[in-house]
């Protein structure tokens, strides 16, 4: 029932951020109407590192106790995050082009150690699916879940590390019908934050009910 009502949730709030963000917000001062895919942006990039440290997380707590309940939830967050870091590697581009003048810049240390990140993730996929010794890929797993990790917390750090020209200025401005000032900007980017992390928590719960029946699987064939 609880699961249901998170749907639902997701559903609602979802709509109604769609609505502000296309229909209501104002167009940016400076990028006109793409900017409007900073609304999806952003949220995506915030829930994708929430998976990851979830993970992480997850990984500590199956190398500490060995059950593989803590490994489904591992699995779980990283299957989950991975889905939506790829989104980003979308939007992004599609989100440049128009402002930048390209769609990606090897030259741009963010956009490849954002690249890198999703790279490990993706190995982390691949062990997981090819070695047959399920325990031993859980081990090996959570490791790679804890290195890929700190080069996330490198993503993060990148933006204050490297100013690069292909992020060049605030994506806001303060003048009259727009920037961050603006109240109706705010409420489309908190409104879509609010939908994206509802839509991470239930392809979680979905995702991590699939997992522990596989964990469970597992366990019996043992």
């Amino acid at each position: 029932m609880m699961y249901y009502l998170l749907l639902l949730a997701t559903l609602a709030v979802g709509a109604w951020s769609a609505h502000v963000a296309l229909l209501q917000a104002p167009a940016d001062a400076m990028q006109g109407n793409v900017q409007r895919v900073f609304y999806f942006h952003v949220p995506l990039v915030w829930v994708s590192f929430i998976a990851f440290i979830g993970g992480a997380i997850m990984s500590v707590r199956y190398l500490m106790s060995r059950r593989l309940g803590h490994d489904a939830w591992a699995r779980a967050f990283i299957k989950t995050g991975w889905a939506f870091t790829t989104t980003v590697l979308v939007t992004g581009p599609l989100w440049a082009k128009p402002v930048w003048g390209v769609f990606w810049n090897w030259g741009d240390e963010r956009l490849v150690s954002f690249f890198v990140m999703w790279m490990m993730y993706n190995a982390y996929l691949l062990l997981r699916a090819t070695i047959t010794d399920f325990e031993k890929a859980a081990r090996i797993g959570a490791i790679l879940a804890l290195l890929a990790l700190l080069n996330a917390a490198l993503v993060v750090a990148a933006i204050y590390i490297w100013k690069t020209a292909s992020h060049p200025g605030p994506v806001f401005v303060k003048k009259a019908g727009s920037g961050i000032m603006d109240p109706v900007m705010r409420q489309a980017f908190w409104s879509s934050f609010s939908a994206f992390t509802l839509l991470f928590l239930s392809l979680l719960v979905a995702r991590f009910k699939y997992e522990k029946a596989v964990s469970g699987a597992m366990e019996n064939a043992n």
